[in-house]
């Protein structure tokens, strides 16, 4: 019998014992698989864990952690401190009283109070919600660093106050940075400009200390970077830049760890009056803006805005290109991200472009409703992994971008990311893939993660001149509820308004195939449910899509039109006043199996 079929009768086998209220069995639970210390994700006090849920998870409630055989603590309890999505989570499925959602499971753990360079010893065991523990996972030794050499920027002549631009003082401790340093910001309030960080080090912006950006646009030098080879506009630099200083040319960085319990602040925006969100702490809000309203709405954005037009660029170019994101790192192997708090970036918030191995983990983000306020992005990258992060963002919250057009083919693709744990309030999507699609976005794995509020959960982007575009995508195990716009969309049909045409149109459309939604519950999805565009009439269709085991709840719609040969299994419309959800056109070799109701 297939492994997948004897999985499926246990977990049914499982279930069933749970509702009777029996004890689980001892081969019910399976110990975590692939138990990994992140990239970076260490120092001289504290290593995370994460691993990978068993392949059947039913009868697990939870995991526990040991380091050299003793216990440390289980996964929840754990993630109660140190997550900021923790709460948020909690607080959604204490409102989802009839239990209609799909629960998510926490797989991660960060052990702290350690002891500088030393060895540990870390097993994990799955926990049944009457305690049974499994067998120990593979065992993962990790080491603590030795307690780095600090470079305080209050030394090197930073003020702190944030009227006095700290920008040479804070570049002038980095530069002294030895390899495996610290780069310290204490308490206070740090102006700045461009600041370059090097290989081997962390810069870290301690509890009670802000990174704020500068409202002047010349502290930002044009010699920032181009997007990708053939673009032709060199773009300003960002707060934080790991970067050659000439755009042009090819430089390596490894090892860099931004982390902290501070805040980076872009400046980049007007602040309206704070909202309180649903555990009543407050969420700023950023005025709304474009490219005819930033002479109003913007701080930084404005400045560069102007400055760019000055210098002879039409308006909507220098909206759309000449905004500083809040970090940029490009070509760098091996990046942390942990702990700190995104503020108002004027463009996007972190971008890694043409990066290995990239880690954000623990991080806030609250740029809502900063235009092109993205949370991070990634582009022509491999190796992601973004979990327990809380976003709240005027844009994409987690995107992947894969070149533009004709000339994307010649560039690597952006491949295997795995995104869990997160908590996605505003956003324009949870996890996003395109627009730039022309190398192709593929081997994507989003699960565990929870959604109140975003415009749509799984957003798929491109147009029928990019090229490339999204595979092997997989989006399973979570709960979204109150999408504005679609929970799932696949599309051809993208615009952007402030976009830059620079780069030679494709002949190619962008396609999204091979792509498996699975085990996801939907509540009150504002807009469409499901809506996919392809192109029938060039024959560009979208393909290969599986959704298995998705509930919606509420009045909602699935519009299909250029979609081939894709099977939806158990796709239930719950709520729907009698009215037959399905909208099928132009699409040819669909299945539909157990799915509620039938589409016409």
């Amino acid at each position: 019998m297939p492994y997948q079929t004897c999985a499926a009768m246990a977990s049914r086998s499982v279930l069933a014992l749970l509702a009777l209220g029996a004890s689980v069995p001892a081969w019910a639970v399976q110990a975590p698989t692939k138990v990994q210390v992140p990239t970076l994700a260490f120092d001289d006090q504290s290593i995370i864990l994460v691993w990978e849920k068993p392949a059947d998870h039913s009868a697990i409630k939870d995991y526990r952690v040991y380091a050299n055989g003793v216990l440390l603590g289980s996964s929840n309890a754990n993630n109660d401190r140190v997550s900021p999505a923790k709460p948020y989570i909690d607080r959604f499925y204490e409102q989802d009283r009839d239990n209609f959602h799909h629960r998510i499971g926490i797989h991660s753990y960060t052990a702290q109070g350690l002891k500088p360079d030393t060895q540990y010893r870390f097993t994990v065991r799955s926990v049944a919600a009457d305690g049974l523990e499994s067998v120990d996972s593979p065992v993962v030794i990790q080491r603590t660093t030795p307690v780095p050499v600090v470079f305080d920027v209050k030394k090197y002549g930073a003020r702190g106050d944030g009227k006095h631009l700290d920008t040479q003082a804070i570049q002038r401790a980095i530069d002294a940075c030895t390899p495996g340093c610290k780069v310290l910001l204490p308490e206070g309030r740090y102006k700045s400009g461009a600041l370059y960080l090097k290989s081997n080090m962390t810069l870290e912006i301690t509890a009670g200390a802000t990174l704020l950006g500068s409202e002047r646009a010349e502290d930002y030098p044009l010699a920032g970077y181009i997007q990708y080879p053939y673009s032709s506009t060199v773009r300003p630099a960002s707060l934080i830049n790991a970067l050659p200083r000439d755009p042009h040319r090819h430089q390596g960085f490894e090892n860099i760890r931004i982390v902290g319990q501070g805040t980076l602040d872009g400046n980049g925006w007007k602040r309206k009056a704070d909202t309180l969100d649903e555990l009543g702490q407050p969420l700023p809000f950023y005025l709304p803006s474009d490219n005819t309203r930033f002479m109003e709405d913007g701080i930084l954005a404005r400045a560069q805005v102007e400055q760019a037009i000055a210098r002879g660029m039409n308006t909507k170019d220098a909206y759309g290109q000449m905004r500083s994101s809040l970090i940029t790192l490009r070509n760098v192997k091996n990046v942390f991200y942990g702990g700190f708090t995104v503020l108002n970036p004027a463009f996007h918030g972190i971008m890694n472009l043409e990066t290995e191995n990239v880690v954000l983990a623990n991080t806030t983000h609250k740029t809502y409703d900063a235009n092109n306020g993205d949370g991070i992005e990634f582009a022509n990258s491999k190796g992601a992994m973004v979990f327990n992060n809380f976003f709240d963002t005027g844009d994409d919250c987690v995107n992947f971008a894969a070149g533009t057009g004709a000339e994307a083919v010649h560039q690597k693709p952006q491949e295997d990311a795995w995104i869990f744990n997160n908590f996605f309030r505003k956003g324009h999507g949870m996890v996003v893939a395109g627009s730039h699609t022309g190398a192709w976005i593929q081997n994507i794995l989003a699960e565990d993660n929870v959604s109140d509020g975003t415009d749509a959960g799984l957003r798929m982007k491109s147009t029928n001149f990019m090229d490339g575009g999204a595979r092997q995508v997989i989006f399973r195990d979570s709960a979204m509820r109150n999408t504005v716009k679609q929970a799932f969309v696949f599309t051809l049909d993208y615009n952007d308004p402030n976009a830059k045409l620079d780069y030679r149109r494709s002949t190619v459309p962008g396609q999204f195939r091979d792509i498996r939604v699975s085990d996801v519950t939907v509540e009150n999805a504002r807009g469409a449910a499901l809506e996919v565009k392809g192109d029938s009439k060039s024959n560009a269709y979208h393909a290969g899509l599986v959704f298995e085991r998705v509930r919606f709840k509420g009045p909602a719609t699935a519009r299909i039109d250029g979609l081939k040969d894709s099977h939806f299994n158990q796709v239930v419309f719950s709520e729907n006043a009698g009215a037959n959800p399905w909208h099928v056109i132009d699409s040819p070799g669909l299945t539909f199996e157990e799915v509620t109701p039938q589409p016409l």
